[in-house]
């Protein structure tokens, strides 16, 4: 596994180029969402995080979190080019450690799981949600 540069994590919101984390998004690949609908869900999360080498932005992540009880991380995403040398696991324990709840719950692409296994992250059997488009979720494999 090759280490990173020199990243840096970052909280501001306003650094973001948010044109670039859309298309960071197609290419990781975690589906297309616009530019606009990224930074209305990251200005409205509690936690969210940036990831940069020098300057380029190589990994985000946002989180709910109640401080106490629960706490659930979304939207982890690693610039292909960065993916297999730990900044995804970074990413992570820094959303859940930061959050300042016992319990983490996260959502997933389809087949992304045993990444998060490696990470002590265990599947639900209660978990359950309601999609707008439940067809499409049950075509991509987030619901059964």
């Amino acid at each position: 596994m090759e280490p990173l540069l020199a990243i840096s994590i970052s909280q501001s919101i306003e650094s973001v180029d948010w044109t670039y984390l859309e298309d960071l998004f197609i290419r990781a690949p975690l589906g297309a969402r616009s530019a606009a609908a990224l930074e209305q869900v990251f200005r409205n999360s509690q936690i969210a995080l940036f990831a940069y080498d020098g300057d380029r932005l190589v990994a985000a992540g946002r989180a709910l979190t109640d401080k106490v009880s629960w706490t659930i991380i979304f939207d982890v995403v690693v610039d292909p080019d960065c993916q297999g040398k730990g900044l995804g696991k970074m990413m992570v324990e820094a959303l859940a450690s930061g959050s300042g709840a016992r319990n983490v719950m996260l959502q997933s692409v389809p087949g992304k799981e045993d990444f998060y296994a490696r990470l002590g992250y265990r599947p639900m059997t209660t978990a359950m949600a309601k999609y707008d488009d439940p067809q499409w979720a049950l075509a991509n494999g987030y619901i059964e």
